[in-house]
């Protein structure tokens, strides 16, 4: 941002906004958008995702000795959905660092695929992003 602006007070547009006729300009309908008539492919939706996403190495679901319990999941929201619970509820926990360092924990039971067959767990763990 330039240092001129920083002040909001200071932007040419403070206050203003745009006609009806500059935003129909703006807009540019129809073939004169470049995206008309085009669609993202499916590999360009997961990397638009991906970039979007608040924790870029991912989220895991960690026990009292900070190993990883189940797997790195690409961002809360599959985490909450992996364990049943509000992506609202995964996201406080995260952003709570307060809470994680005097370690607030959240109890939950989820299953673990291991050698065939399935271990129900019951413990205490803490959901944080990945360091790399």
């Amino acid at each position: 941002m330039k240092e001129l602006y920083k002040d909001k007070n200071n932007h040419p547009m403070y206050g203003k906004s745009h006609s009806e006729k500059a935003l129909a300009l703006i807009s540019k309908p129809g073939k004169l958008n470049p995206m008309y008539g085009k669609t993202h492919s499916e590999i360009t939706k997961n990397l638009m995702a991906k970039k979007r996403n608040k924790y870029l190495n991912g989220v895991g679901i960690f026990d009292l000795k900070n190993n990883l319990v189940v797997k790195i999941f690409d961002n809360n929201v599959e985490l909450a959905s992996y364990l049943g619970i509000s992506k609202v509820t995964v996201g406080k926990y995260m952003n709570n660092r307060a809470c994680l360092h005097i370690f607030f924990y959240v109890v939950f039971h989820h299953f673990v695929e291991k050698n065939q067959q399935k271990q129900t767990y019951k413990d205490i763990y803490i959901f944080k992003p990945i360091d790399k």
